[in-house]
């Protein structure tokens, strides 16, 4: 391969994470190559604290060998390959790391429990003030005005998601989510039918789940206009979507906090509810539909 097509293969493979550019460049490989990508795809920790000789020695094959395989996956050699791999699992970590840090420290629960809950407010005031009134428009645009809904997202984000789906289907039809067993066969499956005039809400943040990637990917390569809840224009969403609203998700205990994002969402079907024409209307049938299952008489708490 020359100087310039390597650049080429690099720079088309520099938003992908290490496995999908061993995945992408499997195919092309040699056996040799091939050892070292089974050994990386089955053992990356292992991978991650080996060094080029050491590694070498483990496959049976050279070091040339193994730098010859760091090429062909995008990196300039090997020592570049590991320092990335090492990277990712530093950022992979980095919320055991916070919590380790904090279990060492002599907290009463409610100590804990303020300061989390400090997090949250100071993670919704910053979303709040992130957010333009240009692109608040764009978004309850997209959400009125798309033919079909798909909301995407997985682990903490599939809890968002449903909450999300469920209060846009108050509002308006075609609204669907994953189900709990389908994953993301089942997703792709769904979106194949989509088209220009539909939308994906993708929702990811760090550590952000691959399968939503992928799937919002496939989206924006069939023209589907992608509205992202993420947390920073360096998130894998944020290059794919047509419109994307950014929350702050800082928390001391965990890899993300939820909070800024579901106040986002239910801000959103809020917004929406306010434009739609018919919203009154189908707020009512919901409710009429729901009145046997409730539980009615009692006054709130919160109600004078």
């Amino acid at each position: 391969m020359t100087q310039p097509e390597t650049a080429q293969a690099n720079g088309s493979m520099a938003n992908l994470s290490i496995a999908e550019r061993v995945r992408h460049g499997y195919p092309t490989m040699t056996e040799a190559l091939r050892r070292v990508a089974d050994f990386v795809l089955a053992e990356p920790v292992n991978a991650a604290r080996m060094s080029i000789y050491s590694a070498a020695k483990e496959l049976d094959v050279s070091a040339a060998t193994a730098n010859r395989f760091a090429r062909a996956i995008g990196f300039s050699g090997y020592s570049e390959f590991r320092d990335e791999l090492i990277r990712s699992f530093e950022v992979a970590l980095e919320p055991v790391r916070r919590l380790e840090a904090e279990i060492s420290r002599s907290s009463s629960n409610l100590d804990v429990i303020g300061q989390s809950l400090r997090e949250d407010i100071e993670n919704i005031a910053e979303t709040l003030q992130q957010l333009t009134a240009e692109r608040a428009d764009e978004a309850v645009e997209l959400i009125m005005n798309a033919r079909r809904i798909f909301v995407l997202g997985f682990d903490n984000a599939f809890s968002l998601g449903a909450i999300f789906a469920n209060g846009l289907q108050r509002l308006r039809d075609n609204v669907v989510t994953i189900a709990n067993f389908e994953g993301g066969v089942g997703a792709a499956r769904q979106l194949m039918g989509f088209g220009r005039d539909d939308l994906v809400i993708a929702i990811a943040f760090p550590r952000y789940v691959r399968d939503t990637i992928q799937l919002a990917r496939l989206a924006h390569a069939h023209g589907v206009a992608i509205l992202a809840i993420t947390d920073s224009h360096q998130s894998p969403l944020a290059g794919l979507a047509k419109i994307s609203l950014f929350c702050r998700s800082n928390r001391s205990f965990a890899s993300m906090s939820n909070a800024s994002a579901l106040a986002l969402i239910e801000a959103l079907v809020a917004a929406v509810s306010l434009r739609l024409p018919e919203s009154v209307r189908k707020a009512e049938e919901f409710t009429t539909l729901a009145l046997p299952f409730l539980e009615v008489g009692a006054t709130p708490a919160n109600r004078k």
